[in-house]
């Protein structure tokens, strides 16, 4: 019985978060040009859970309140209406096995996040850091804790 015991990994204690390792790619990172991982389907679900995106079968359609909601990002509703991408749709995290945010919205959160300085861009890499402001302001903004 204790030679069993010995070949067993210490990592099976099954008492852990799932969470994928801080500053990681599955935690963290672009697809194509929005933002994918962990801290990516968080925020869809928190934004899905206040009604600011409304899941219809392959894309979210935003509520009067969602709109309200991105023009603190400067997103206004008229100014992304593009008629040759889809304002939004559910991108499929590989990572997570549940949707992001994707299309133009999404292209266009991104690009306000990483414009504010909440993620930083890694080298050579589609992985993304979430700065500690990011951190402060998601959490104002949302309710989530990134640690």
């Amino acid at each position: 019985m204790e030679g069993l015991a010995n070949l067993a990994s210490p990592l099976t204690n099954t008492n852990f978060k799932n969470e994928p390792e801080k500053n990681a790619i599955k935690y963290c990172r672009t697809c194509y040009d929005h933002l994918a991982g962990y801290v990516a389907v968080k925020i869809v679900e928190e934004l899905e859970g206040r009604q600011y995106l409304l899941k219809s079968e392959k894309i979210y359609g935003v509520s009067e309140s969602g709109w309200e909601w991105f023009s603190n990002f400067g997103i206004l509703q008229n100014e992304v209406d593009n008629r040759r991408r889809p304002l939004t749709r559910q991108c499929l995290d590989w990572s997570e096995r549940r949707p992001h945010l994707a299309g133009q919205l999404g292209a266009v959160f991104l690009q306000r996040m990483l414009e504010w300085k909440w993620f930083k861009k890694k080298d050579f890499s589609r992985e993304l850091i979430l700065t500690s402001k990011g951190r402060v302001e998601i959490h104002s903004l949302l309710g989530l804790d990134f640690v």
